[in-house]
């Protein structure tokens, strides 16, 4: 886990996300090397984390190329080589998209 992915998940985990998983798919997908996928229990977590992402980025410790806040219950930040999803809690399970990511990561593991 490089220095990036550990300040992104370090940040999460500060601001009170939980069950943060992260995935390194690099080798497998031209887009992103790293998707950090995490959930929080209320909306207001979800805004927490944003503001505290654009803080970082104010400052030049991170670089966000895309912020989508357009869902109150999934926000998906993309800092170029790392794809971070964060959902209230049981939206998490409903996209089901750490399932998507297994199912990727082995199959290209084969």
């Amino acid at each position: 886990m490089n220095d990036k992915v550990k300040m992104i998940a370090n940040l999460l985990d500060d601001k009170h996300a939980q069950d943060i998983e992260v995935y390194e798919v690099g080798k497998m997908h031209p887009l992103f090397d790293t998707v950090i996928v995490g959930s929080v229990d209320v909306k207001r977590n979800l805004d927490t984390i944003v503001n505290e992402i654009k803080k970082f980025e104010k400052e030049g410790q991170l670089s966000v190329r895309n912020y989508d806040t357009k869902s109150p219950e999934w926000v998906l930040i993309d800092f170029d080589d790392v794809l971070v999803h964060i959902f209230i809690k049981d939206q998490r399970s409903f996209y089901d998209v750490e399932g998507i990511l297994k199912a990727y990561v082995d199959q290209n593991n084969d």
